[in-house]
């Protein structure tokens, strides 16, 4: 990964082609998308767009066919690297992806309206075989099915623009300023209105259904960030093992909700009581 970091600031053409190749092939626009926030992050915004441009093309015609995605990562993760370059903070990073996911699941929503029909569909199909005795609800509660999986687009869309945009400061970071990006995530933490804004909305989402069941998992994501954030940075500061972290993301795997809603609640207290200086650090 090194290399293709110090490949890709190498020049124009280098970057240029790394973005390129990476948005033509499936799945790996969030490469691209990354590639393209590096140069954002390391020069400016103005030498961003200018491998951004070139990027556009095979997203472009990713959404001829009908995937809008591709699009969407690039131009948000590129926004995402202005804005982190801009305020160097990684909660405003935060909140500026959730606006430009539901702005982008608004508007896939109305363009790609028949393949959100078909994908609601093929759900209820779905669960019609697994599971027989769900085939009233499945097919009563289209409108909740389809607001779900709008819900799951939205997470989707803010996890990859986020997450190219954290590969690319990793990059960064290793290349110009090594352990850099290790000790900004270990201190992400968010103010306590912005946190407890999040809560509010998945609590509503979950008591109340209906379109608010939208909002439930896009709201969730950023506290589950902030509490994977808290558990590396409290294994750092006690020097723990590694096996730590793969215990939790092997619980994580095995018992997604339990340690999802863990995770949200520990997230929830950091920014209340501010539980990393609290953790004496290892001798």
């Amino acid at each position: 990964m090194r290399a293709l970091a110090e490949f890709i600031l190498k020049g124009r053409t280098q970057a240029i082609v790394v973005a390129v190749v990476t948005a033509l092939l499936p799945l790996l626009y969030s490469l691209s998308a990354a590639a393209v926030c590096l140069v954002t992050l390391r020069k400016g915004a103005k030498q961003g767009a200018l491998i951004l441009v070139w990027a556009l093309v095979p997203a472009i015609m990713w959404a001829r066919q009908g995937d809008l995605t591709p699009l969407i990562v690039l131009l948000g993760g590129y926004l995402l690297a202005i804005v982190l370059r801009t305020t160097v903070s990684w909660q405003r990073s935060i909140q500026a992806a959730l606006l430009l996911a539901v702005i982008a699941g608004a508007i896939q929503q109305q363009i790609n309206s028949e393949m959100l029909t078909q994908i609601v569909e093929g759900t209820q199909r779905l669960m019609l075989q697994m599971k027989p005795d769900t085939a009233d609800f499945a097919f009563n509660d289209t409108q909740w099915l389809r607001q779900a999986t709008l819900g799951i687009f939205d997470t989707l869309h803010f996890a990859m623009m986020l997450s190219s945009l954290l590969l690319a400061r990793w990059w960064q970071s290793m290349l110009f300023n090594p352990g850099g990006f290790q000790q900004e995530f270990h201190q992400l933490r968010y103010s306590p209105l912005f946190a407890l804004s999040l809560m509010m909305v998945a609590l509503v989402g979950i008591t109340n259904g209906g379109d608010i069941i939208r909002w439930l998992p896009i709201a969730i994501a950023p506290l589950v960030i902030a509490g994977l954030a808290l558990v590396h940075g409290s294994v750092a500061k006690r020097s723990l093992s590694r096996s730590w972290l793969v215990a939790m993301y092997i619980a994580a795997f095995m018992l997604g909700p339990y340690v999802i809603t863990m995770l949200v609640i520990v997230a929830l207290v950091d920014t209340i009581v501010d539980i990393r200086n609290r953790i004496p650090a290892s001798q």
